[in-house]
């Protein structure tokens, strides 16, 4: 049975066994925690994490999926799954971000297997892989948008795409689990720093107001919390209930005193900006450390720091090394995978196979491209249509767009040793 054939019938919902539902719930807390970044500490490392995602899928968006028919490059079936929609539900854009994202956030990586009714491709949301050694793996509890697949599936019947480095996630965890003792000492600085600070002066004549208790309708001493109250404690007590309370609002304000009472800015000297009470502490501390976690996540991903952060300074390098050290490696499994389960070996050795394009993933100025497009065509490398397909262009239905010119300059070079007159006359001839 082949990938196209793996499918009894589509998916339906059944009743989860135990650890069906464990699974379940695992997932739904990678999610939580990594995508939503409900706490502080996980925020920032999904920050980093989703900027190394966004990053790798979409160039592998922009690489061309090209399926040939013996050497012809034909456009087909499987040539617009992989280009343009793969399911009723996704376009190859979505699709192709889901499964960047599985390969990324799960240790076993992304799963793609096929309904045998439809022929989509479809990318599990998570499964379980028993490994062996002489037979082919196998596939079971396999879920797809809620949905779990009855039976299990062969290594023949899926296609599996991980990383080269499949922990590098869980590497990235540890070394973020001992950063973030940093990260978390520079944000109680910066709130300890920034923090509005008063003193509450008392002098003896307020003190007086101890000795007078505050009496009730009867004439009785008013008891608080198990203790008489005197005016004293009233008015301090009012005072950081209530008064105190627009003093330390956004707005602007203005609170009594009572005589004896007064208050004084403790950041009015030291480190404030000027005499008023906001400290002089910046959140450089805390975005030195934030780019420290973005750089490492880019180093484990293989991606240029200043491509992942979006700096313009030598793109063009950059990107170079982005395309050659990433997304090459991530392209070629993608299409070994797919030549190795949709095609075979029989179909492969025919020169019937799909080939991932990275050329695209690089914005291409046609200007810069004149001088090395002319040179392909002379050289008959290019044709017409050839160099419109690279740029991106529709092709032109005619003969002469596909046919391969050469520059007469050129010669074998057994004939070029010659010299002479016979040097002359084979060049002409070529």
């Amino acid at each position: 049975m082949g990938l196209f054939d793996i499918f009894k019938g589509s998916p339906v919902r059944v009743n989860e066994d135990n650890k069906t539902t464990e699974m379940r719930k695992q997932q739904s807390l990678i999610f939580e925690n990594y995508i939503s970044g409900m706490k502080k500490e996980t925020a920032f490392k999904a920050y980093a994490l989703q900027l190394c995602i966004n990053r790798i899928s979409n160039a592998i968006v922009k690489c061309d999926f090209n399926t040939f028919n013996k050497g012809t490059n034909e456009p087909g079936t499987v040539w617009y799954q992989l280009n343009v929609e793969p399911n009723q539900n996704q376009n190859a854009a979505d699709f192709w971000n889901k499964v960047i994202e599985q390969m990324v956030m799960n240790e076993e990586g992304a799963l793609i297997v096929q309904d045998s009714m439809t022929g989509e491709l479809l990318v599990a949301d998570s499964f379980t892989v028993k490994k062996y050694a002489f037979k082919p793996n196998s596939y079971a509890y396999v879920l797809i948008n809620g949905y779990t697949i009855q039976h299990s599936f062969s290594e023949k019947e899926v296609m599996h795409l991980r990383l080269n480095n499949s922990k590098i996630k869980a590497i990235f965890d540890g070394i973020y689990s001992e950063y973030s003792t940093f990260l978390d000492g520079a944000i109680r600085n910066y709130n300890r720093s920034n923090a509005i600070k008063y003193a509450l002066n008392i002098d003896a004549t307020f003190d007086q107001l101890k000795n007078k208790p505050v009496l009730d309708e009867d004439g009785n001493q008013v008891i608080k919390d198990g203790l008489p109250l005197t005016e004293y404690d009233d008015v301090i007590d009012d005072m950081f209930e209530n008064r105190l309370k627009p003093v330390f609002s956004e707005k602007d304000s203005v609170t009594p005193l009572e005589s004896g009472l007064g208050l004084s800015d403790l950041n009015a000297t030291g480190n404030s900006k000027s005499s008023g009470s906001a400290a002089n502490k910046t959140t450089r501390d805390i975005s030195a450390m934030v780019d420290d976690i973005i750089n490492m996540a880019a180093d484990a991903f293989a991606i240029p720091r200043g491509l992942l952060k979006g700096d313009t300074a030598d793109v063009n390098s950059m990107t170079d090394n982005f395309i050659s050290l990433c997304i090459n490696p991530i392209a070629e499994q993608i299409e070994d995978e797919i030549n190795r389960k949709l095609y075979g070996k029989d179909n492969v050795l025919k020169h019937t196979y799909c080939r991932v394009k990275t050329e695209h993933i690089r914005n291409s100025d046609i200007t810069k491209l004149a001088t090395s497009a002319e040179l392909m065509s002379r050289i008959g490398a290019w044709s017409l249509n050839d160099i419109l397909a690279f740029i991106g262009e529709e092709s032109i239905n005619e003969d002469w767009a596909d046919k391969h010119i050469m520059s007469k300059n050129y010669a074998l070079i057994e004939d070029a040793l010659k010299g002479g007159e016979n040097n002359e006359e084979n060049q002409d001839n070529v």
